[in-house]
């Protein structure tokens, strides 16, 4: 596979994108979060050997604990690469107003990660300080994807002078500017950063949807960003997926 491809695709959503075709130098990994999403999920699994990771997970922005179940039988039949999306989001009141909630399903997933000695995928809007609270358990874990990584360049150091194998996924939110993802892109080693699409989301002004083929701008703004070599690039960040989902 390391050879079959060029790019790399931490996050995406197969299920959700209405028309989704696997681009053919592309590898990716899909989260989904229903029975219904991961039946979709894992028949891009079967038709594409190699090149679509499935996760599971339940998200914060629905913390259906009667989803527990169906996640741990998938990680038991070792049929998800990772558990997640998992985490926080405290970006509404309304999402304010589960986290009781989320805070339930966020420890169930953490310990499922560790029994099945997966990695763990994190979804954080809002949250970062619930995150650090549980580094002790995020240390205990093969490693930590954040997606569309929300915090700082400071906070990202100190997750990894904590001891936590992390990883910092970046899509969209370079093309729109947002300081601090520019900031972590610049200044965080090669061997800790990965891209994403998160398609059909991450979109920017002009876009009802974002189309998987849009890895291909997201590895354009990390070259001008980070300014190194595009060849160099693509290897690095393939390697670090395929260190993470295989």
């Amino acid at each position: 596979m390391r050879y079959a491809v060029e790019y790399s695709d931490a996050h995406i959503h197969i299920a959700d994108c209405v028309e989704w075709t696997l681009p053919p130098d592309t590898v990716v990994c899909s989260s989904a979060h229903s029975w219904e999403e991961f039946q979709l999920v894992e028949r891009a699994v079967q038709e594409h050997p190699g090149r679509v990771m499935a996760t599971f997970g339940i998200h914060p922005q629905n913390p259906d604990a009667t989803l527990y179940p169906v996640l741990e039988e998938l990680a038991r039949q070792k049929r998800i690469q990772a558990v997640g999306e998992a985490g926080f989001d405290l970006f509404t009141s309304e999402y304010q107003a589960t986290l009781p909630r989320q805070l339930e399903v966020w420890c169930l997933q953490l310990e499922l990660a560790r029994k099945y000695q997966l990695p763990l995928v994190v979804h954080c809007r809002k949250a970062m300080d619930k995150v650090f609270m549980y580094t002790k358990e995020l240390k205990a874990l093969p490693a930590v994807v954040f997606h569309a990584y929300p915090g700082s360049l400071q906070e990202a150091g100190n997750l990894l002078r904590r001891g936590v194998n992390a990883y910092f996924s970046f899509g969209k939110e370079l093309i729109r500017g947002r300081r601090n993802s520019i900031q972590c892109v610049e200044s965080l080693p090669l061997e800790r950063l990965l891209a994403e699409t998160d398609a059909p989301y991450q979109t920017l002004r002009h876009q009802a949807a974002t189309p998987p083929g849009d890895i291909k701008c997201v590895y354009g703004e990390l070259v001008k960003i980070r300014a190194v070599g595009e060849d160099e690039l693509k290897k690095q960040l393939l390697d670090n997926f395929c260190s993470l989902f295989q």
